[in-house]
């Protein structure tokens, strides 16, 4: 299932919930992600996240992970966004961007 990014600028990002039900929370949370994140904004052009809300053995918290996708269906990085609201990229150089706007 996919959802349109809700702001003009980033009309193109689509969120796709591969194998599972959307969650308007964690929506609404990678939207914002992407769109506070200088060195990701202008490049993603999907989301795909895999799977339900999960923990794992090496991190307990709650949370769904995707793949960042640029326009061209090229993987950028990977994340976890967190139900408490943190998100990190597989790729650090991303984390040292977010909250920037």
């Amino acid at each position: 299932m996919s959802h349109p990014f809700s702001t003009s600028a980033r009309a193109l990002l689509q969120i796709i919930w591969k194998t599972t039900e959307r969650v308007a929370k964690y929506d609404e949370m990678i939207e914002k992600s992407i769109e506070n994140n200088l060195k990701l904004k202008d490049r993603v052009g999907t989301v795909e996240v895999a799977g339900r809300e999960h923990p794992s053995t090496q991190d307990p918290k709650l949370r769904v992970s995707g793949q960042l996708l640029d326009k061209n269906g090229i993987r950028i990085t990977s994340a976890h966004w967190y139900h408490d609201g943190e998100v990190k990229y597989s790729k650090g150089r991303f984390n040292d961007a977010e909250g920037e706007a």
